[in-house]
This record gives structure tokens, C-alpha cells and sequence, in this order.
């Protein structure tokens, strides 16, 4: 069994202008309609390594989740999950956005993938991979309509 997700989208936007919108912390909050918020605590930026954010879902959940990487150079970031509630269904977590330049027609290729502990069940990746497609459609749908 996989502990890992993984989800892939192509944008018609430049690299530029995704990482522009997505490189902030607290995107989700802006950019997908099934999050009520994302705030970031201690009045840290949305660019800042060790920050935390609250994503708060409409539905009630909440998810606490720290900054742990983010190069502009490569297009990257990563968060590490450190408390949920309800309780996540794994112990680990660890999520990554990664975009990159498609030359051809400077459109960006955009993955959002996470990495589980092995405690994780099957039918969780799967949830999550198919959580991760659906919100990289709707960021789409939103950053085209600016």
C-alpha cells in the first residue's frame, strides 16, 4: 500500500503568476470554496519557514499546520501537519506544492502531493489524492478569473 498522494493539474498561467498566489500560506482560505479560513498565527507573514497556519473547513474540522519549506528559486513549499480535530488518520503528515515551468507554452504544472506515516489506511490516500485534484481545479478556476 502507497503512503503517499499525489495530484497534478496543468495551469494556463505562467509560473509566475500561480506561484504568486500560491506561495502564500494562506491560499487554501482564498482559493478553495470548502475553506472557511486560513489564518497564519503570531502576526508571522504567509512567506515565513516556521510559521503556522489554522485552515478551518466550513464543515467544522480544523487543521493546525507549520511552514517547514519554501524556495522561490524552485517553486516549492512544504507544511507539516501538527494537530487536527477531529485527530488525522495517520500520525504523519507532510504535504508539498510543486510547480514547474512548462516551456512550450508557459503554462505551470502544479502537484500537490503528501506524504503519510505508515499507519495511514489505503482508502485515506486515496481520499486525500482525490481531495488534493478537486482543490487544484477549483485554484485553477480561480486564478483565471483574475
Amino acid at each position: 500500500m502507497s503512503t503517499r498522494a499525489v495530484a497534478s493539474a496543468i495551469f494556463p498561467q505562467s509560473i509566475d503568476l500561480v506561484w504568486a498566489a500560491l506561495r502564500d500560506f494562506t491560499f487554501p482560505g482564498k482559493l478553495i470554496s470548502t475553506i472557511e479560513s486560513a489564518e497564519v498565527l503570531d502576526n508571522r507573514s504567509g512567506d515565513s519557514v516556521g510559521a503556522t497556519r489554522v485552515l478551518k473547513w466550513k464543515t467544522g474540522e480544523t487543521r493546525h499546520q507549520r511552514l517547514i519549506e519554501l524556495s522561490d528559486q524552485y517553486h516549492y513549499s512544504t507544511w507539516e501537519l501538527i494537530a487536527a480535530e477531529p485527530p488525522s488518520e495517520a500520525v504523519g503528515h507532510i504535504s508539498h506544492l510543486h510547480l514547474y515551468r512548462i516551456t512550450e507554452t508557459n503554462q505551470t504544472l502544479v502537484e500537490w502531493s503528501a506524504d503519510f506515516s505508515a499507519d495511514v489506511k489505503g482508502d485515506f490516500v486515496l481520499f486525500e489524492q482525490k481531495a488534493y485534484l478537486a482543490n487544484l481545479k477549483e485554484i485553477r478556476e480561480n486564478l483565471g478569473k483574475h
